[in-house]
């Protein structure tokens, strides 16, 4: 599980759009939704809202995605894509920055399967794979497609 903070420190704020594609890739806990909220409270004191009254009491796991659902109803299917292009590139920016170039294309499978193998990877995990397993063949390195790749998902969320 990660905390929200991995999309912060890329620079992305954070929203309940943002919390929802987290809990939709089981990328954050309840918890998470719940400190979020508290934190939305404390810093917006007059906001009334029934459905982040509601997360700032910790929930189970079923009720927070439903709540969040309820508020983020409104947003359109780009600003959605948005969210979920953050946490991609975020997750896999961690990965470059903490995993030797030996462990990272475990780390990239791994996040490959988080996110139900998405057709925006297929290309990258393709090449990395290739680099992977046959470097002497490759024309980059697996940290140089890791570049390239977060390169093209920040252009995303921009």
């Amino acid at each position: 599980m990660y905390k929200i903070e991995i999309v912060e420190k890329n620079g992305f704020n954070c929203n309940w759009a943002t919390l929802f594609i987290g809990r939709q890739f089981k990328l954050i806990s309840s918890l998470e939704v719940t400190n979020y909220a508290t934190e939305y409270l404390k810093n917006n004191p007059n906001v009334n809202n029934e459905f982040i009254l509601e997360l700032a009491w910790e929930q189970v796991e079923d009720k927070v995605d439903d709540i969040l659902e309820r508020i983020i109803s409104d947003s359109s299917s780009e600003d959605m894509a948005k969210e979920y292009h953050k946490w991609l590139y975020s997750i896999i920016k961690e990965a470059y920055n903490n995993y030797s170039d030996e462990n990272i294309f475990e780390e990239i499978e791994n996040i490959f399967s988080m996110f139900n193998t998405p057709q925006n990877m297929y290309d990258f995990f393709r090449k990395v794979s290739d680099a992977f397993y046959y470097p002497s063949d490759s024309k980059h390195t697996i940290k140089e497609l890791v570049e390239e790749f977060l390169d093209a998902e920040k252009q995303l969320i921009l």
